[in-house]
């Protein structure tokens, strides 16, 4: 589940994004004036309108506004490892995680090769990476791959699940973060947006 600001789940917005959405029209808040007690009336200013999902927005306008600009939004290419059993959830779950933000991710079937996965992180164009797996496979093939992507030229590299044992040695291996329900989506979608400016 990834959290926009305060906490809050907003479907649409930093849950189950659409890219291909079309722009949505926001209505202005106007003053309200209320008679009561006779003569006397009550002019109550409108709230400052306050959208929960902006930051998000922000981020998926600066994607569409790159689409327009170069025909391509930006890239994080999803290293799956193993098989669909072992990727699948945690793909899908970093797939909704960066298109929140904008940054289309580039799907991929599961790697066992760490050359074949460099070589397919070279051709989709993407400057990010993130590992896709169970835990059984990171442990299995997680630092080969996170080298090889690495050595392809991957600016960032991201894993899908809290961090664990193999913390260090995943950021001895070029990992640079960890994505999970519940840590600081907004914060991770900021940054990675400067590192791909």
């Amino acid at each position: 589940m990834l959290h926009g600001a305060y906490g809050e789940v907003l479907t649409g917005a930093s849950e189950f994004p659409n890219l291909h959405e079309a722009q949505v029209a926001v209505l202005d808040t106007k003053p309200v004036v209320l008679a009561a007690y006779g003569e006397a009336k009550y002019k109550f200013d409108a709230l400052p309108p306050m959208r929960l999902a902006a930051p998000f927005e922000a981020l998926r306008n600066k994607s569409d506004d790159i689409l327009r600009r170069t025909g391509a939004r930006p890239k994080v290419f999803l290293a799956n490892l193993g098989t669909p059993a072992d990727f699948t959830a945690r793909a899908t779950f970093a797939k909704s995680f960066f298109e929140t933000g904008g940054i289309e991710a580039v799907e991929t079937a599961g790697f066992h090769d760490p050359a074949a996965l460099a070589a397919a992180f070279k051709a989709s164009g993407a400057a990010l990476a993130c590992l896709c797996s169970s835990d059984k496979a990171y442990a299995a093939q997680a630092t080969d791959a996170a080298k090889a992507l690495q050595a392809a030229g991957a600016t960032h590299i991201y894993v899908a699940g809290r961090p664990g044992e193999l913390e260090a040695a995943l950021h001895a291996a070029g990992v640079s973060d960890f994505i999970f329900a519940g840590g600081d989506a907004l914060g991770a979608l900021q940054d990675a947006w400067q590192r791909m400016e």
